[in-house]
């Protein structure tokens, strides 16, 4: 009965994994995120950060969520923390000392850049690699990632 109630714990574990990995945005998802929230900003001007912050779901999906930085290098909007509006983003560093939130202005181009570093994973609660996916827009970095475990 014992090796029964193991064996059905490890086959449950064993699934909830895919589940996990299914939940997660794509890479071709974080930059059509980013480009949907630069044509609300196109349409709508500043007014459009609001769409695009918490509580605001409209740019938020599973893992993904869309923020953007101002030209004076401080948080707009975000999709997943509100604690992070008007935030300083050169002051943001990993766990590895990467000075990350440089990195996510200075790449940030109008074609597009993808940006590396570690978050914590909203999924999961640990720190994960992280790809971000940043476009240079009329003076604002509009971004999205995707969390590599």
């Amino acid at each position: 009965m014992k090796a029964r109630t193991l064996a059905a714990a490890i086959l449950l574990g064993c699934l909830a994994i895919p589940a996990v990995a299914a939940e997660r945005g794509t890479a071709e998802e974080a930059q059509a995120l980013v480009a949907r929230a630069i044509a609300l900003y196109q349409a709508e001007g500043e007014a459009a950060f609001a769409a695009m912050t918490v509580p605001s779901t409209e740019f938020v999906d599973r893992d993904l969520y869309i923020f953007v930085i101002g030209p004076d290098n401080r948080v707009v909007a975000h999709g997943f923390s509100l604690e992070r509006i008007g935030l300083d983003v050169t002051t943001m560093i990993d766990d590895a000392a990467n000075p990350y939130g440089v990195a996510l202005i200075e790449d940030a181009t109008a074609e597009g850049a993808w940006v590396d570093y570690r978050r914590e994973d909203p999924l999961t609660g640990l720190v994960e690699e992280k790809s971000s996916w940043v476009v240079g827009y009329d003076g604002y970095v509009f971004g999205s990632g995707i969390y590599r475990p």
